[in-house]
């Protein structure tokens, strides 16, 4: 899996959610809510993501937001003044957490439910 792929993940229990792979180390813990993900010094925990949480009339727009945010994230391990910037500039849809490995379904183009372009015979 290229780190920049769009993936699909979830939790086992409904939505379908598109996210980036920032970090594939599992290394990160989520604070409370509105705190960043925190580095941890051992590797119990998840990887960095974006997540897209938009309307899912508006996934198709998913993918662009979250390469170009990608593209523009500081280099993994970040320092936490660089997570911070990155965090700040992120548009309204956009949020980084953590997330365990087990979770990510595979990429977004093929989750559970997307149209397949129809095959001419």
């Amino acid at each position: 899996m290229n780190q920049h792929d769009i993936q699909a993940a979830s939790y086992g229990i409904g939505a379908i959610f598109p996210i980036v792979v920032l970090d594939q180390a599992h290394r990160w813990h989520r604070p409370h809510h509105p705190g960043l993900p925190e580095q941890q010094a051992d590797d119990a925990y998840g990887m960095l993501v974006l997540r897209w949480t938009g309307p899912s009339g508006e996934e198709d727009e998913a993918p662009t937001l979250l390469m170009t945010a990608a593209a523009r994230a500081p280099a993994m391990p970040p320092d936490p003044a660089e997570l911070q910037a990155f965090h700040v500039c992120l548009p309204p849809r956009l949020h980084l957490f953590d997330l365990a490995a087990r979770h990510i379904i595979g990429p977004w183009s093929q989750r559970p439910g997307a149209s397949r372009p129809r095959r001419a015979v």
